[in-house]
């Protein structure tokens, strides 16, 4: 009797290695090939699992795949971005002649609202010097935290990354030296955010300026980790038990700075983000807010007194190294 032979479709036999390295070697973003790379072995795994080839994958077989991914909770911006990658891909499949179309045309995609505005409650003034003086009352790693958000911009990433010894200067002529996408670079701050620094800093001069426990007394004192960073976070709410977010108070820094006439393209340097669409959608009209009158709530004990507050300041120079 004659079998025939059934050869297993797997992600990496399915797509080229090469293929997928060229197409991805076009974008310029170091976390723009990180997810489209994720999302194209994703789709890659679920053809597997189907029996499918991805380079011969028609409109149906996306239509499934996306259905899939909505049953597993993706949202309708990760489905953007993941058509997105998937539609990338296919047509450079198609100018290098490895497929005859691009099946994700003919897929409905979820749609964007008007101007794409941000998702991202916009903080009023109010509750942003209330989240401040509630920071300062709690602990100085919070304070100093929120204080680089909402003042200076700073990636809560970027922010954990702090070294004591990366702070230079006096207030008001503090600048820290901030890393960013393999690159470091000199941020003038804001006087009280110099002030904060400083605080949490105490009389260390070295080791890493937010650490896991302030109150800790070990040879290695640990780096606060992003883990460690949203539980400090989350000590600030609202009235109604809302918690407050990092993306909520960096957004502010970004609109309070646009309002006060920062171009878009020196917004996207300071935001460390790769094109301006990002800080187009945190300034579009119409977005909820927190109303002044939502009072902030602590979610512990205070261990320190508050430090005067200050609105939002003029934009600083950031300074390439």
């Amino acid at each position: 009797m004659c079998r025939m032979a059934v050869r297993r479709v797997t992600p990496t036999s399915a797509v080229s290695a090469r293929l997928v390295d060229t197409w991805l070697a076009g974008h310029a973003s170091a976390n723009t090939r990180s997810a489209y790379r994720t999302d194209l072995a994703m789709f890659g795994r679920w053809c597997a699992q189907h029996h499918s080839v991805p380079l011969a994958a028609d409109t149906a077989t996306l239509a499934a795949f996306g259905l899939a991914r909505q049953a597993a909770g993706d949202s309708d911006a990760t489905m953007r971005r993941r058509w997105s990658s998937l539609s990338s891909f296919f047509q450079y499949a198609v100018h290098t002649g490895n497929a005859a179309s691009n099946p994700v045309d003919g897929v409905d995609r979820p749609v964007e609202l008007s101007g794409n505005p941000s998702r991202t409650t916009l903080l009023s003034a109010d509750a942003v010097d209330a989240c401040l003086a509630m920071a300062a009352l709690l602990d100085p790693r919070l304070e100093a935290l929120v204080a680089m958000l909402v003042r200076d911009g700073i990636k809560l990433g970027e922010a954990l990354a702090i070294d004591v010894d990366d702070i230079s200067g006096r207030p008001p002529r503090t600048s820290v030296t901030i890393r960013r996408n393999g690159k470091t670079r000199r941020v003038t701050l804001d006087e009280s955010t110099a002030r904060a620094l400083r605080r949490c800093a105490g009389r260390r001069t070295d080791q890493p300026l937010f650490i896991s426990d302030h109150r800790a007394r070990t040879r290695t004192p640990q780096r606060l980790s992003r883990f460690g960073a949203d539980h400090l976070l989350r000590q600030l709410r609202y009235d109604n038990d809302e918690r407050v977010t990092a993306n909520e108070l960096r957004r502010f820094y970004i609109t309070s700075q646009h309002q006060s006439g920062a171009a878009l393209d020196d917004l996207r340097d300071d935001a460390g983000l790769s094109d301006t669409r990002g800080i187009t959608r945190f300034v579009a009209k119409h977005q909820p807010s927190r109303a002044s009158s939502a009072t902030p709530t602590a979610a512990a004990t205070p261990i320190e007194p508050p430090a005067n507050n200050v609105r939002s300041n003029p934009r600083r120079r950031r300074t390439p190294t």
